[in-house]
């Protein structure tokens, strides 16, 4: 009887707080020969930076990091050629529409996307994770390409018997 009860309650606190739930990332923007371009995309309308920052760790052969945006404002960059470390002593970023970017990283590196990890710590805790990569172009599958191409003889012998007919 008591699991009867506590389980609605349990689903609505979980439906309430979900919203609350905050992942700050960073994702791949572009990627050109050995130069990849990261956003670093923060999940709250307000965040305090106090000996706090970012990094990337997984990459080889890092040669050049360079921030851009908010990012040069407020933080400094340091590499070596496994990880870039991005940091400030203190620094506020705000924003009415969140999320929301704060500016990009580039960088030099011979990493393959989806080998590279994250670690952001801001006001909001420790966000982790691995880096996303831009979305790849949509492609059919080869079964669904089968499936259109079957309707479309079915519609053309369809339409040619009403032709004969009329």
């Amino acid at each position: 009887m008591k699991l009867k009860l506590l389980s609605p309650l349990i689903l609505g606190l979980c439906l309430v707080f979900s919203p609350l739930a905050k992942a700050d990332s960073i994702t791949l923007e572009s990627h050109v020969g050995n130069t990849y371009t990261y956003d670093l995309t923060l999940d709250s309308n307000f965040n305090v930076f106090i000996l706090d920052g970012f990094s990337l760790t997984g990459l080889s052969g890092v040669t050049n990091a360079t921030l851009s945006g908010k990012l040069d404002k407020l933080f400094d960059i340091s590499f070596n050629s496994t990880s870039v470390l991005v940091a400030t002593i203190a620094g506020i970023s705000a924003s009415f529409h969140a999320p929301y970017s704060i500016g990009t990283l580039t960088l030099t590196s011979a990493a393959k996307t989806g080998m590279v990890d994250f670690t952001i710590l801001d006001s909001n805790g420790l966000s982790c994770g691995k880096v996303g990569g831009p979305a790849l172009a949509a492609t059919p599958e080869p079964g669904s390409l089968f499936l259109l191409g079957t309707g479309a003889l079915v519609v053309m012998g369809s339409m040619k018997r009403r032709f004969l007919t009329a």
